[in-house]
C-alpha cells in the first residue's frame, strides 16, 4: 500500500485544481478500474476511445474512494482535482511519488527491461531475485505501459529498496515517457526483434526506440547501468548508446555473465551459467534456449545489484512463468499435452517456440499457429519464414486464420507434404474440428498475437 498523500499535494503534482475539497483529505492508493476501487482511492477518471471513467465516479464513490480525478467537474460532493488530461496527471503523480520516495531511501532502485519478446518472462524472473532478497515491488502480469506503470510505482513504499518494471512501446517516444515517470537505476534489454516493426518500420529503428532506455537523464549526468545482450544482431548498436556502465549477458564467450550449457527435458531446462567467478547449475521451470537467455539478464541484474549468486540462482528455480507462456496443460480426449504460449506472437518469438517443441520428447509435435500482428509490410514475410521454420520442426501444422496463411505457405514452400498442413480459415471453424488431428502422445504448440484469442481452442465448444 502506497504512503498516505494530501489531496493538496497531489493537485500540486498534477497541476490540477481542487473541487469540492479542503485539501487535507488522505488518500491511500489509486484506482483506474471502478471495480476494484478499496476503501480510501484516489479514482482516476481515464477517458479512451471506448469508455470515459468519469461515467464510473459514482461507482466509484460508493466503493470507498475519498476522491476523484476528473478532466471535468463531476455533479458529486466527491472531493475532486480537476486536471487537464487524466493520463498525464497519473503519470505526473507517479513521478512525483517516486522522487519523494527516493529522498526518503536514497538506495531505493528501478529495475526496467524492455526489449521485442521476453520482457514479462524476464521481469518475473528478475522480481522472484530481487524479492527473495530485498523488500520490493514488481509490476504484476503485463502492467508495462502508462497506466500500468504509474500504478505500480504508487504500490511502493518507503521500506522498499527496489521497483522492478517493464517497459513497452508501440512508437518512438513511449519508453522515454515511461523513464520520465519512473527514471531506471537499471535498464534491461532482452533483444531487438521484430514485434511492432509494422509500427516502426525496422528493426534498426525498433533498436532505436528500445534504447531511449538507456539514455535517461535527468540533467546531472546520470545514466543506468546497462544490462545488454551479446547474442543480438544489434549488441553493438546498444553498447555504443549506453552512457553507463555496461553488463552484458548471453552465451557468448565475452558477455559478464554467460551462458555455457542449456539443456532441455520434459520438466524444464538445466542452464549452467557462470559469472567468471564462480559456476552454477540452475533448474529452470520453463523451457527454450531463449528463457534461459532470460535467466541469464535476471542474474546480470543480481550482479549489478550485489545479490548473493546463490540466492539468485535458487530464486530462479522457484519462479513461476506467467500465464500463457509455454504454459503446460492436459487435454483428455486425445490424451496429450498443449503448450499454451498463446499470449503474444512475432516471428522471433514463434521460431523460439518452435525450436523447443523440437527439443521436447514426444511421439508427434504439432504446431498451432494464428496471425502475428502489427507487422505492416513485413506481414507476408514474417509468416512465411515461420512456416519454414516449422516445416524442419514440426510434424503437424495447423494454421487457423486468414491472416495467418502465410505460415502454410512458407511451410509447403520448404518441402513440409501437404497431407501435414491444416488450414482453417477462422478460429471457429479449428474450434469445432483441430481436435480431430490430435492423438494420445503429442505434444501440441498454441501460438499467435495476443488479440487473435487462440487459448480458446481449448474452452468447450458452446452449445450455439
Amino acid at each position: 500500500m502506497m504512503s498516505p498523500l494530501r489531496l493538496a499535494d497531489i493537485a500540486d503534482w498534477t497541476k490540477g485544481r481542487l473541487h469540492n475539497a479542503q485539501g487535507d483529505e488522505t488518500v491511500t492508493g489509486v484506482c483506474t478500474d471502478s471495480r476494484k476501487v478499496r476503501r480510501g482511492d484516489l479514482f482516476v477518471a481515464l477517458k479512451g476511445e471506448r469508455f470515459d471513467g468519469h461515467d464510473f465516479v459514482a461507482e466509484a464513490v460508493a466503493k470507498g474512494a475519498v476522491a476523484a480525478m476528473v478532466q471535468r467537474p463531476i455533479a458529486s460532493a466527491i472531493p475532486q482535482v480537476l486536471v487537464a488530461d487524466t493520463l498525464r496527471a497519473l503519470g505526473d503523480l507517479a513521478a512525483a511519488y517516486l522522487r519523494c520516495l527516493r529522498e526518503k531511501n536514497p538506495d531505493l532502485c528501478v529495475v526496467a527491461i524492455t526489449g521485442s519478446s521476453g520482457k514479462t518472462t524476464t521481469k518475473a524472473m528478475v522480481a522472484a531475485i530481487v524479492q527473495a532478497a530485498m523488500p520490493s515491488v514488481a509490476s504484476p502480469e503485463s502492467f508495462n505501459n502508462e497506466i500500468g506503470i504509474p500504478l505500480t510505482v504508487l504500490q511502493a513504499e518507503p521500506s522498499h529498496r527496489a521497483l522492478v518494471l517493464e517497459y513497452a512501446m508501440r512508437k518512438k517516444g513511449d519508453i522515454a515517457y515511461l523513464c520520465h515517470i519512473a527514471p531506471p537505476d537499471i535498464a534491461v534489454i532482452t533483444n531487438i526483434g521484430t514485434a511492432h516493426i509494422g509500427l516502426l518500420g525496422s528493426r534498426q529503428a525498433i533498436a532505436e526506440a528500445k534504447a531511449e532506455i538507456l539514455l535517461w537523464d535527468e540533467g546531472d549526468g546520470f545514466a543506468p547501468v546497462a544490462v545488454l545482450p551479446t547474442d543480438d544482431d544489434f549488441a553493438d548498436f546498444l553498447r555504443r548508446r549506453a552512457k553507463g556502465e555496461v553488463i552484458t549477458f548471453g552465451f557468448s564467450p565475452d558477455a559478464h555473465v554467460r551462458g555455457l550449457r542449456c539443456e532441455m527435458d520434459w520438466d524444464g531446462t538445466t542452464l549452467t551459467a557462470t559469472d567468471g567467478t564462480q559456476t552454477s547449475q540452475v533448474r529452470l521451470p520453463t523451457w527454450g534456449e531463449h528463457n534461459a537467455r532470460n535467466a541469464l539478464a535476471a542474474l546480470a541484474v543480481a550482479k549489478v545489484l550485489g545479490i548473493d549468486w546463490g540466492i539468485a540462482t535458487e530464486a530462479l528455480e522457484k519462479f513461476q512463468p506467467p500465464k500463457m507462456r509455454l504454459q503446460r496443460q492436459w487435454l483428455d480426449p486425445p490424451g496429450c499435452w498443449v503448450i499454451n504460449d498463446a499470449y503474444n506472437a512475432n516471428p522471433d518469438a514463434v521460431k523460439a517456440a518452435l525450436q523447443t517443441l523440437k527439443a521436447l520428447p514426444a511421439q508427434r509435435r504439432i504446431a498451432v499457429l494464428g496471425e502475428m500482428l502489427e507487422l505492416g509490410a513485413f506481414h507476408k514475410q514474417g509468416h512465411r519464414e515461420v512456416g519454414e521454420v516449422a516445416a524442419e520442426t514440426v510434424d503437424l501444422l495447423i494454421v487457423v486464420g486468414e491472416g495467418a496463411m502465410a505460415i502454410a505457405e512458407g511451410a509447403l514452400a520448404a518441402g513440409m507434404p501437404s497431407e501435414r498442413v491444416v488450414r482453417f480459415a477462422t478460429l471457429e471453424e479449428a474450434q469445432r474440428a483441430w481436435q480431430e488431428w490430435l492423438r494420445a502422445g503429442d505434444v501440441v504448440l498454441l501460438k499467435a498475437s495476443r488479440a487473435i484469442g487462440l487459448e480458446r481452442l481449448l474452452e468447450p465448444i458452446s452449445e450455439e
